[in-house]
């Protein structure tokens, strides 16, 4: 399966792999074990989202009513090294259409960036992988989707502990949990760096559903 985006740079392929995470090589960003959020490490973005640390874990309570916005802990530590991340989740209970992500951009073309998250939607029992072209800064417009793919599907995601890695390199995307396998999302050519350093763990809702409880632990990250 292929797509092509409007400037003719990203015809790309998907790939299906199966195999098993491992940790070797990841750094342990955050456990949460310091029962605060660190802002050292973290931006904060809870315009739709309560962002607290329960028992070791960073809860999201993504609220209703805030239609097309998400909820973020933003890493804040050197986010242009960032290579991937590494993170197991825990949907305690949801509604409507709210998804669970990790997300980032992995690249640009022109002055767009290529947008990429790995997403959990308990509403229609699905995980999976997404990406797409957001126009530049201050606006961010979507302008075009270049990938979707699901992993086994439907899948019971409300009150399962599930691993969710993301990858980001020049030529291609990574998404993998741990169990279902991965799946790789390849340029036909390399992309250039992004400008927005962007790398989050949180919650989004498009139609303002919600509430949604989510429990997010054990945050690694992949450096150069």
């Amino acid at each position: 399966m292929a797509k092509k985006s409007v400037c003719g740079l990203l015809f790309a392929s998907i790939l299906f792999v199966f195999t098993t995470s491992s940790l070797a090589g990841w750094d342990l960003y955050d456990d949460f074990s310091s029962e605060v959020i660190d802002t050292q490490k973290w931006n904060v973005d809870n315009s739709s989202a309560d962002i607290s640390i329960e028992n070791g874990q960073a809860k999201f309570v993504h609220q209703s009513g805030h239609p097309n916005d998400s909820g973020y802990l933003i890493f804040n530590q050197d986010p242009g090294n960032i290579l991937g991340i590494k993170a197991k989740v825990f949907v305690e209970s949801c509604s409507g259409d709210v998804r669970t992500r990790i997300a980032g951009y992995g690249g640009k073309v022109g002055e767009n960036h290529v947008w990429s998250g790995l997403q959990l939607q308990p509403g229609d029992q699905r995980i999976y992988s997404s990406s797409g072209l957001e126009g530049p800064p201050p606006d961010y417009n979507w302008v075009q989707e270049l990938h979707y793919a699901h992993f086994q599907n439907p899948i019971t995601v409300i009150g399962v502990f599930f691993d969710l890695t993301m990858e980001f390199a020049s030529d291609k995307i990574a998404y993998e949990v741990d169990g279902l396998g991965k799946i790789v999302y390849k340029y036909a050519t390399s992309m250039a760096a992004a400008d927005d350093l962007f790398r989050a763990i949180g919650t989004r809702s498009t139609n303002g559903d919600g509430p949604c409880t989510v429990y997010f632990d054990d945050v690694y990250v992949l450096r150069p």
